[in-house]
Order: structure tokens, then C-alpha cells, then sequence
């Protein structure tokens, strides 16, 4: 039986995963080198090996880390007191931002590329999306929902929606581009749209939504 391989720990191992980080992210698992990857975290290959004996442990270890600080981060804050008509825009306006930032652009981009390979990996990074943007979108439309602003028979259904439009265009061009061209006029263009869109489609019944009906 092969003993199974494992990772060490010492005084440069925060050092050897932000260089591998970098590295992967940068040019996938297939394409990076460990020679790459022994110059960006300013260690010689001997002491990459002492902590990791293959790169497929190092990519691993590299991506686990990187979805624990994304996960520790909220892309989506919207105030207590703030109404669906301008959270709904903030919102749109919050994810546009966070989906077009350049260290999450190539986390998206390199766990869609190594779906297959490591799906393990791939359905941890999932399942932090759903709890970044998911469940925190569906959460303040829940609250809009019982405060009679927006009238959503599924608001599960309707924060994916909302997600998927405030990335329309802007996400997909960040993911097929080495550089993001994204400016803020192009962010605030796509959440007042998105925003505009979602509004209308549900505002409560004519009469009974104030500033929301008067959107239709």
C-alpha cells in the first residue's frame, strides 16, 4: 500500500502558500511550475518539496486557504434602515463590484477550470458563492418581502436572478480578459438596469408600494 502523502508545517509555509497562491491562480494547475512557484514565494525548490511533496497537495492546500479569506468576507452590506427601492440598486451595484474584482475573477476562473480535476474543491467553492451572495441577497429580500416593498412568491429564485443580472455582461468579459476593463460607469450602468428590471417585475400591486409601484 503507497503511504499516503502530507503536508508539513514550518516557518515558511505562509510564505511558500501566498507564492503557489499567486502562482495558480495566475496560470491554473496544469500550466504552473514549480519553478514559478518557488520564485514567487522566494524559497528554493528543496524547501517548496519539504512542505508539499506534490503540486497536486500544494494547489489544494493553496485553494483551501483562499476560500477561507474569501469566506470570511461580506460582499453584500446593505444598511438596516435602507427601503427595497434603493437596496435592491445597492445590492446590484455591491455584486457588480465584488464579481469583477481581480483576485475573485481568477478564483471563479480557476475552479471552473478545474472542475473536473478537483471537484471536491470545486463544490467547496460553491457552497461559499451560495453563502456569500446567495443567502445574504435572499435574506434582505425576505425582509423586503414581509415589510409588503416586493411582492416575490420565491425569493431563492429571485436572488439568483438578481445576482445573475448584476453580473450581466461585466463578469463574463472580467472572466475571458487578462486584464478587467471595468469602470465604474460600466458598475453603476448595469446595477441601475438590474435594479430597474427586478423592480418592476416585483413591486407590490398598485397602491400598496409607495416609491415600488410608482417604478412601473
Amino acid at each position: 500500500m503507497t503511504k499516503k502523502q502530507k503536508i508539513s508545517y514550518g516557518r515558511k509555509f505562509d510564505q511558500v502558500i501566498a507564492g503557489a497562491t499567486e502562482i495558480f491562480l495566475r496560470d491554473g494547475y496544469a500550466a504552473a511550475s514549480v519553478d514559478d512557484i518557488a520564485q514567487a514565494a522566494t524559497v528554493s525548490k528543496a524547501t517548496l518539496y519539504s512542505y508539499f511533496p506534490d503540486k497536486k497537495l500544494m494547489f489544494e492546500e493553496a485553494l483551501s486557504i483562499a476560500l477561507q479569506k474569501l469566506s470570511s468576507t461580506s460582499p453584500v452590506e446593505i444598511p438596516s434602515h435602507m427601503d427595497a427601492h434603493d437596496g435592491v440598486h445597492e445590492i446590484a451595484r455591491q455584486i457588480a463590484v465584488w464579481l469583477v474584482e481581480p483576485q475573485n475573477v481568477r478564483l471563479y476562473r480557476v475552479h471552473v477550470a478545474e472542475t473536473v480535476r478537483f471537484s471536491t474543491i470545486a463544490n467547496g467553492f460553491q457552497t461559499v458563492l451560495q453563502g456569500l451572495l446567495h443567502d445574504r441577497v435572499r435574506g434582505y429580500l425576505d425582509h423586503w418581502v414581509q415589510a409588503g416593498q416586493l411582492d416575490i412568491p420565491d425569493t431563492s429564485m429571485a436572488a439568483d436572478l438578481l445576482i445573475r443580472m448584476a453580473g450581466a455582461s461585466i463578469h463574463d468579459t472580467a472572466l475571458l480578459s487578462k486584464r478587467s476593463s471595468t469602470t465604474e460607469d460600466d458598475v453603476n450602468r448595469i446595477a441601475e438596469a438590474a435594479s430597474r428590471v427586478f423592480l418592476r417585475a416585483y413591486a407590490p400591486s398598485l397602491g400598496s408600494g409607495g416609491r415600488l409601484a410608482a417604478a412601473r
